[in-house]
């Protein structure tokens, strides 16, 4: 399955740089980038000779556009190189800081020069996950996407976290998110609304699922259902269409089957299955054994 990238331009994005903007509209669930990683590092094993190494082993060209890519190490980043190379951070090369601060700055699964350029939303309308079927990382719209539009996708695990959660984890990014979800607006302030409620939730279904999900009683499972399916419709309504989404769905299909509701829980597995072929295509992997 080819890639769409046709459909979108590299250009400045207001108040963040480069971002990536789509020239056409976008249906949901198209692919929009597929695309090999720069490093190939083992983030298993991984230190930090292996980065300047991975580096060392591009070509010309490919270093070239590596060092063209925005650069930010986090306090926490740098310390933690300096423990590990005994070193202190200006005493490391200039390039080798150089590379570093690329390299945490925009490594997800790895570094790509396309997929890099993507910009950060609270509520994005991209999710992206890693294929190893095809050994690349796939962009995939979760929603229709219109022409002009800023591509984004989710640099954390934000989806039922409130504002102050999500800035705290983003400063490893060096910037403050000033997405509509974030502002300090009337609208903005509803939005937080929904993510508190979300996140109080979220916190009350994994204590169900941690203490009653294997043996009850039944009662607990009527309410984890409740809470499940309010995740799942406040998460809809709010725009949060990525994986979490499919999760939430997932939650649903299992305490239907727990309270004997064989229908529904076929219900909510197609709802999360829908979810899942959208955010991440039919070839992936885990998506061909659900």
């Amino acid at each position: 399955m080819d890639d769409a990238r046709h459909l979108i331009e590299q250009k400045e994005s207001q108040g963040k740089g480069l971002g990536i903007l789509a020239v056409q509209n976008i249906p949901c669930g198209t692919r929009i980038i597929a695309e090999a990683g720069l490093l190939r590092i083992n983030r298993d094993t991984l230190k930090v000779p292996d980065i300047i190494n991975a580096f060392k082993r591009l070509s010309p060209s490919q270093k070239k556009l590596y060092l063209e890519l925005h650069e930010y190490a986090c306090d926490a980043f740098r310390r933690a190189t300096e423990q590990e190379v005994n070193q202190d951070w200006e005493e490391i090369p200039k390039l080798h800081r150089r590379v570093l601060g690329v390299w945490v700055a925009n490594c997800f699964d790895d570094v790509f020069l396309l997929g890099s350029r993507i910009n950060h939303s609270c509520t994005p309308n991209v999710h992206f996950a890693y294929n190893s079927a095809l050994e690349k990382e796939t962009f995939h719209a979760i929603r229709d996407i219109r022409a002009g539009e800023e591509v984004t996708i989710m640099y954390i695990n934000g989806t039922n976290r409130t504002r102050g959660q999500r800035q705290d984890e983003l400063k490893k990014w060096g910037f403050q998110c000033n997405c509509p979800t974030c502002e300090d607006t009337p609208q903005g302030r509803k939005k937080e609304e929904k993510r508190v409620e979300l996140f109080k939730l979220d916190q009350e279904l994994a204590k169900y699922t941690c203490f009653h999900f294997e043996h009850g009683p039944e009662d607990s499972w009527k309410k984890a259902l409740k809470v499940a399916q309010r995740i799942a419709a406040l998460q809809k309504s709010e725009g949060l269409l990525d994986i979490e989404l499919s999760n939430s769905y997932h939650d649903a299909a299992r305490y239907s089957a727990k309270l004997g509701d064989v229908s529904m829980a076929l219900l909510w597995t197609e709802k999360k299955l829908e979810v899942v072929r959208y955010c991440v295509g039919v070839d992936y992997p885990d998506w061909q054994s659900e």
